[in-house]
């Protein structure tokens, strides 16, 4: 009889940890629109601060992922100089030979080896001023922070609840099993306690 006791204890008690817990992550979302209960106000808790949220995962992700200088070091690095150097000689050897066409052949090729000469000459000089100017473009006008902020207060609630719960799904189920295993594991020191003390 009394282990059946200390088992119903336990029962209730994991129950009641697991049921807690699973309010508890609902309760970041759920309700969405705030509900009035009485002089009270109800909403998730997501949902209620949604720009302050917004805001943190923006400032953080700036600061400690993806910074400006990680945008720069990607979008223009050492290995695009070569294949900046063929686009450009290409597209000046196309402009000079619409010019030149009228031009002997010999004359034309003898033009355009010198064209590509000074081009190989002055191409790593004028990489380095588009780099330069698109790493201040970059600087200047591209805030990390802002963009994904706004990305964030873009998505519809149930969006962002859907997104969370898809990134999240293993660690918040684990949660609530870890509810109820604390509930039982607290329900059992309190029925052995009650049971074999009183």
């Amino acid at each position: 009889m009394k282990f059946l006791q200390v088992l119903l204890v336990v029962a209730i008690s994991g129950l009641i940890g697991y049921l807690t817990n699973v309010l508890a992550i609902k309760s970041l979302f759920r309700p969405i629109r705030p509900v009035k209960v009485g002089p009270f106000s109800i909403q998730g808790l997501i949902p209620k601060r949604r720009f302050d949220v917004a805001q943190s995962i923006g400032s953080m992700v700036a600061s400690e992922l993806l910074s400006q200088d990680d945008l720069v070091s990607q979008i223009i690095s050492d290995e695009d100089e070569e294949r900046f150097r063929e686009i450009l000689i290409q597209k000046i050897q196309k402009i000079v030979l619409e010019k030149i066409a009228f031009l002997p052949l010999g004359i034309q090729n003898k033009i355009l080896v010198t064209v590509e000469d000074k081009m190989d000459k002055e191409s790593s000089k004028l990489f380095n001023e588009v780099r330069a100017l698109a790493e201040d473009h970059i600087r200047n006008k591209v805030d990390v922070g802002a963009l994904i902020e706004e990305k964030i207060n873009a998505l519809d609630l149930e969006q962002l609840e859907e997104l969370t719960l898809q990134i999240a799904a293993k660690e918040l189920r684990a949660i609530e099993w870890v509810g109820l295993v604390m509930g039982a594991g607290i329900g059992l020191i309190q029925g052995l306690l009650t049971v074999y003390l009183f």
